[in-house]
């Protein structure tokens, strides 16, 4: 297997690897943002909401490693009637509701949506789409399965709201990975972005900031913290959306940028992390 990490490691702000599996750092010691987070609002429960079995990539043992409190899963949905592997996006926005409404605040949720994962073979819905001719099959699904994630992010969106609980807690939202313009089978005139959907859901702070730089997953990390207002001797290889472009400008930022991959490496391979104090 060639998948080294899932979205939780957005926790870390560390790249994934291109060889190895997760599981090659399950003792590995990591600064995460659940574990500074607990830190700074003692009592806050962290959670994951995925559409996989926990086993999948093994995520149940990698949450522990980051800090999570709790890990739901498709190994803990049940539905008698729901015969897939994952959990499509309506049902797992619907899993994340009935968590949240029974859930001790505030509470941090990161949650991965699955729906516009390959091989885009299939759509979830029918859409009245007037794509053009051009477009390949699995493209077309692609494109009606984004509206699809949209819709039922929508309507949980919707839920938090009327639930009182949109401005009581911090929600990540984000999809697997980016996609595969290989598995669209698509022309090169009609190739898609590669950029992930990223959600934050009652943000601390207003992100108003526009940025010229291509935005990362390994940026998630340290705008968290600032977002969040913890401050870490850790701030991860990424930079923060509300970095004043003045620092992101300068040379030592601009060389960081080149080198994050071989840094993040460094630090999986020799679990730089162990006996180090984490928060100043």
């Amino acid at each position: 297997m060639n998948r080294a990490t899932d979205n939780s490691h957005t926790s870390t702000d560390l790249h994934p690897k291109k060889s190895v599996t997760i599981y090659d750092y399950f003792n590995n010691t990591f600064v995460s943002f659940p574990k500074l987070l607990k830190k700074q609002k003692p009592g806050i429960e962290c959670r994951m909401v995925i559409p996989t079995s926990s086993k999948t990539w093994r995520q149940d043992g990698v949450c522990i490693q980051y800090g999570f409190d709790k890990l739901y899963s498709r190994k803990e949905y049940t539905l008698s009637n729901y015969k897939e592997n994952w959990l499509n996006d309506k049902l797992l926005f619907e899993y994340a509701a009935s968590i949240d409404k029974n859930s001790k605040q505030p509470f941090f949720s990161l949650i991965l949506t699955s729906s516009t994962h390959s091989p885009y073979t299939k759509v979830f819905e029918d859409y009245l789409i007037p794509f053009p001719d051009t477009y390949s099959e699995e493209l077309k699904n692609y494109l009606s399965n984004v509206h699809y994630m949209d819709k039922y992010l929508g309507k949980y969106l919707n839920f938090l709201k009327e639930n009182h609980l949109y401005h009581n807690s911090l929600i990540i939202i984000a999809s697997d990975h980016s996609i595969s313009n290989d598995w669209l089978k698509s022309k090169e005139e009609d190739n898609v972005s590669f950029q992930i959907p990223l959600y934050i859901v009652n943000s601390p702070q207003k992100i108003d900031k526009k940025s010229d730089y291509a935005i990362t997953q390994a940026d998630l990390f340290p705008t968290l913290l600032d977002l969040a207002g913890i401050d870490s001797k850790w701030r991860g290889i990424g930079n923060s959306l509300l970095c004043p472009d003045s620092i992101l400008n300068t040379e030592k930022e601009k060389k960081r940028i080149i080198y994050r991959e071989k840094i993040s490496d460094i630090i999986l391979d020799s679990d730089y992390f162990k006996g180090k104090e984490i928060t100043k």
